[in-house]
């Protein structure tokens, strides 16, 4: 409807009543998606494994897969990658950062199309903590059990105080609904 012309003051209350009618038909639906929740999540995973690389980038391998965050995997959807360890402020390494399945996609530093890319990071060590930011969108609706992987646990920050709101699934769990 355009009324950027104006509207004939005798005929307003019927152009209200119409546009009245009009908009009861319209129904509002918002996906709060990235722009809202991004960045009020993190994934936290542990360096299981270091592969070294002579003459090229070296691989970070982590504990969590494409089964906790499938984004990466899926589109290559970027997201920022820090380390938490002891020397924060020593020598930056180039790492490829990817998670234990058993896919070649498995990998969180790659763009849309599969292509592997690599992050700076202070060197790390087996045991270091990685946090990946901003999954606060889609990561854990977007999970699944693939792999026989449990889901992950969530634990919720609040005034600095953390609180677990949804434990670890256990394999007895995912396997409940099987039929032997």
């Amino acid at each position: 409807m355009h009324i950027g012309s104006g509207v004939d003051y005798s005929h307003l209350k019927e152009v209200c009543n119409a546009m009245t009618e009009l908009i009861k038909k319209i129904r509002l639906e918002i996906e709060p998606g990235r722009f809202l929740v991004a960045e009020s999540g993190v994934l936290i995973a542990r360096v299981q494994a270091i592969q070294k690389r002579p003459g090229s980038y070296d691989f970070l391998l982590i504990d969590a897969g494409f089964s906790d965050l499938m984004r990466p995997a899926l589109y290559g959807s970027y997201h920022e990658i820090s380390i938490l360890n002891s020397d924060q402020n020593g020598k930056m390494v180039e790492y490829a950062i990817a998670g234990p399945l058993c896919e070649s996609g498995d990998v969180y530093t790659q763009e849309e199309g599969g292509l592997v890319t690599t992050r700076s990071l202070p060197e790390a060590k087996i045991g270091d903590l990685l946090i990946i930011h901003t999954t606060g969108a889609y990561g854990a609706s977007m999970s699944s059990n693939y792999n026989t992987r449990p889901l992950a646990a969530e634990v919720l920050v609040e005034n600095s105080v953390p609180r677990l709101i949804r434990r670890r699934q256990t394999v007895e769990e995912l396997l409940g609904l099987d039929v032997f």
